[in-house]
């Protein structure tokens, strides 16, 4: 559950301005608006495990997660490259 809470910090304070910059480059308006996205499904896993839902359930959700917080990340890297 830490590691939900830090993910859900971090897109937090990315999609609300608070973090200006990933890895040396200025984060775009869709950037925010991606890692707002994992901050609302963070909550939504970390709501869905206060609940008590099923393991699988969990499991699956942690997997979306992990896709999104990937795919924000690879979006990132690119704009470096």
């Amino acid at each position: 559950m830490h590691e939900l809470e830090a993910i859900f910090e971090l897109a937090s304070k990315i999609a609300r301005g608070e973090t200006k910059t990933i890895e040396g480059r200025e984060v775009t308006l869709k950037q925010r608006r991606d890692w707002a996205r994992i901050a609302g499904y963070t909550a939504q896993v970390m709501q869905g495990i206060a609940k008590g839902f099923d393991e699988k359930e969990i499991d699956e959700q942690l997997q979306e997660l992990r896709r999104l917080v990937d795919e924000a990340k690879a979006k990132a890297a690119a704009r470096t490259a």
